[in-house]
């Protein structure tokens, strides 16, 4: 049930980056590596989120 919620709390956060306003502040600049490390952090968490799966489903 731990694992559930890390790959979980992955995907929102990449999601989270990804939906990150920073516009108009000094961060403006770092805005595309946050929705590139984002959409990374979301593919990884879901590729490992999918994986786990259907290993649980095949009981290995």
């Amino acid at each position: 049930m731990d694992k559930f919620l890390t790959y979980l709390g992955g995907i929102i956060g990449g999601y989270t980056l990804i939906q990150t306003e920073v516009s108009g502040t000094v961060l403006s600049s770092l805005e595309p590596i946050f929705d590139i490390v984002g959409a990374v952090s979301m593919i990884v968490f879901a590729t490992a989120f999918i994986v786990r799966g259907v290993r649980s489903l095949l009981g290995k």
